[in-house]
């Protein structure tokens, strides 16, 4: 592949890449009419570039902060004059505390066509190794959210658990096991409160 057209592919990509983590809205305009693609939580081909804008505005409006893409490997493609292919492999690091996807390798496809003297992507696909994605989701945060309730919940009630077995054993340390009244130890704190 000739040097200038590996830099206009990269750049291509790059610029994706940099709209895309920054959540910027005007990544929608770089979708051509003819638009198809698939999100790694869906199970369908979308035709329709006014339901991709959809899907991506969904996106950005579900994880708001601008997000982290470590590349793995990237693969380019000189189809045609006026078509090139991207393929990339990378960790996705969302701005919440569970890092899910930082572990997992994700695969993004895209197809830019020249288009009227401008590259517009034509095809967008990516594959990420998760499931459980809700409904009206991209990402699983909503069970990413149920599970970390669950375990604020769980917390709570260990927190609470270890709280009662401390006051029982203040009380013990400060009781004669015998007779249940106040040992030496209890006395001697009763007597520097007073």
């Amino acid at each position: 592949m000739q040097p200038e057209r590996q830099s206009l592919i990269r750049s291509l990509f790059e610029e994706y890449i940099e709209m895309y983590a920054s959540r910027d809205p005007r990544l929608t305009e770089e979708f051509s009419e003819n638009f198809s693609g698939y999100t790694g939580g869906g199970d369908f081909l979308v035709r329709d570039r006014n339901e991709w804008v959809k899907i991506t505005r969904q996106d950005f409006s579900q994880v708001t902060g601008r997000i982290s893409i470590e590349m793995l490997d990237l693969s380019m493609q000189d189809l045609s004059t006026d078509i090139v292919l991207v393929t990339a492999y990378f960790h996705i690091h969302l701005p919440i505390p569970d890092h899910f996807l930082a572990r997992e390798t994700a695969r993004l496809v895209l197809v830019f066509r020249l288009e009227s003297d401008h590259w517009k992507i034509v095809h967008s696909g990516i594959s990420i190794p998760y499931s459980s994605v809700g409904e009206n989701e991209v990402y699983p945060i909503r069970q990413l959210e149920e599970r970390n309730r669950e375990l604020a919940a769980l917390v709570e009630e260990r927190t609470r658990e270890l709280e009662e077995v401390n006051e029982k054993l203040e009380v013990q340390s400060n009781t004669d096991w015998l007779t249940g009244i106040s040992n030496r130890r209890g006395f001697d704190f009763v007597l520097t409160q007073e």
